[in-house]
């Protein structure tokens, strides 16, 4: 009997990175804070590639609460395939494979601090992007947000997994610039293609 997938995603938040679990593939773990999103991907019965997102809030005593589903549905990519990835990106190194938003509770109050019981919720915006496997990290380079009086977070680096998808999910306001890099010996080379994404602010 397959492991509930609430049960996977929250084992994957507790160790913040990918993970396997028989037939379920965590393929990304996205923490921002005190908010987590987990990205999974499975088969369905009729065997065609599906793909899962859940969510979760970390507790004052820094562990995280059960995971809510967000959503899911069809990849319409035969992920597992190198071949197919190669033909999707067709020499990109990124691609989007879906956009969507969905209304999370943040844990965030109005003036931004968290505040769970004036916590309305925010629209959230995610991307699944599609990573060429001659990539080993995503730089993900914060710009400036929609309210100028907030500062951007500093800029990450994210290890490519080894799943051919990766998440980014964005507060409202928020902007970010998605490079590509490989290592070439201690050097770290962007590689040609960056991706601005962007969730528009309230």
């Amino acid at each position: 009997m397959r492991e509930p997938l609430a049960d996977i995603a929250a084992t994957a938040l507790r160790l913040g990175r990918p993970t396997t679990s028989g037939p379920v593939d965590v393929a990304d773990v996205w923490i921002n804070g005190d908010i987590g999103f987990v990205l999974l991907l499975h088969r369905r019965h009729d065997g065609l590639p599906a793909e899962e997102l859940y969510y979760s809030l970390r507790a004052e005593d820094g562990t995280w609460e059960r995971p809510d589903h967000l959503s899911g549905g069809l990849i319409g990519l035969e992920v597992s395939d190198r071949s197919a990835v190669a033909e999707a990106l067709a020499g990109a190194p990124m691609a989007v494979v879906t956009e969507s938003e969905s209304l999370v509770h943040t844990g965030r109050g109005r003036s931004g601090d968290r505040d769970e019981e004036e916590d309305e919720g925010e629209l959230v915006h995610f991307w699944e992007l599609l990573v060429t496997e001659e990539a080993d990290l995503l730089e993900i380079e914060h710009m400036p947000q929609d309210h100028p009086a907030q500062t951007p977070p500093p800029s990450l680096r994210r290890e490519v997994t080894g799943r051919p998808l990766m998440l980014v999910a964005l507060l409202p306001g928020e902007r970010v610039r998605v490079h590509a890099m490989r290592r070439e010996g201690t050097s770290l080379i962007r590689l040609d293609g960056a991706l601005d994404l962007h969730s528009p602010g309230e």
